[in-house]
């Protein structure tokens, strides 16, 4: 009897193994992709940014309402946030005290953002080494060519030495994205300058507004400056009477010449159904008849 009993746990042991390990290999956890950046914006906030996504059929998908911790500091590290990812799978933490930007021997800021996992998900973590730099735009007119300047410089053991050798990008924003207008490489001095074209189109006064960027630098991560002045042309965007557009209340002749054509053909197709429908009707009713008058004769 004992050994019925024995036998019998066993096989249901070794069943329930074998399903459990069917479960996952049908359902693996997702693995998934978590990115750290660091942003520093005009008004000189330091912004951490963490990105978690997973990709499924080629698509990158984002991981909604996930816990995300933020640490400062590297070896015993400090934690400074919890934060919730948003429905685009982002958590942002906005550094706000001393405290937040501990740093390691060589004058680095290290920064970690970490995932710890759950029954669906792996765990995941990303981490960061950036380095604090100023990041300086005037707008002036040299010989009466408007210019930018630019000037970067970074702290090393506790010193401001300029920024060489590097790229930084210049934007001015548009309707739906930023046109690069230039790129501008530091000299030794950590300074350099950049002609501003002079055919661009501002507001109905000439305002525009004049971005310059370090981007995803491995040591500096994403700092911007950027500054409105009248440095573009007047644009007028006043709609002549009688225009017809995609945006204006009266819609091309085009759309509605083709709209009409296409309504009229499905109501047409429709109108035949039914006409089709009809005498099938009454010819079914005709050829009883025809039947009936035969019988009868």
């Amino acid at each position: 009897m004992k050994r019925k009993i024995a036998l019998t746990l066993l096989l249901l042991s070794l069943f329930s193994s074998k399903a459990v390990f069917s479960y996952l290999q049908e359902n693996p956890k997702i693995s998934p992709y978590i990115q750290l950046q660091y942003f520093k914006d005009n008004e000189e906030n330091s912004i951490l940014k963490t990105t978690f996504t997973y990709s499924k059929n080629r698509m990158e998908l984002p991981l909604t309402g996930m816990k995300i911790t933020f640490y400062s500091g590297s070896g015993k590290k400090i934690r400074l946030a919890e934060i919730i990812t948003d429905n685009k799978g982002v958590a942002i933490y906005n550094l706000k005290h001393e405290s937040d930007f501990l740093k390691d021997n060589n004058g680095l800021w290290p920064f970690t953002s970490e995932f710890d996992g759950n029954d669906t998900i792996k765990s995941g973590i990303s981490e960061l080494l950036i380095r604090d730099v100023t990041l300086r735009m005037t707008l002036t007119t040299i010989d009466s060519i408007k210019t930018i300047v630019l000037n970067a410089k970074k702290k090393e053991k506790e010193k401001e030495v300029p920024v060489s050798g590097e790229k930084v990008t210049l934007y001015v924003p548009r309707m739906f994205s930023f046109l690069p207008i230039g790129e501008a490489n530091l000299n030794e001095s950590g300074s350099a300058s950049v002609e501003f074209p002079a055919s661009l189109p501002g507001d109905k006064e000439g305002n525009i507004t004049i971005i310059a960027r370090f981007e995803e630098h491995p040591e500096f991560g994403n700092v911007e400056k950027k500054s409105t002045l009248k440095w573009g042309l007047p644009s007028t965007f006043s709609i002549p009477a009688g225009h017809r557009a995609l945006w204006t209340k009266t819609a091309p002749r085009w759309m509605i010449y083709t709209l009409s054509v296409l309504l009229s053909g499905v109501w047409g197709h429709y109108l035949f159904a039914i006409i089709s429908l009809i005498r099938i009707r009454l010819n079914a009713k005709k050829k009883k008849v025809e039947k009936k008058e035969l019988f009868i004769k």
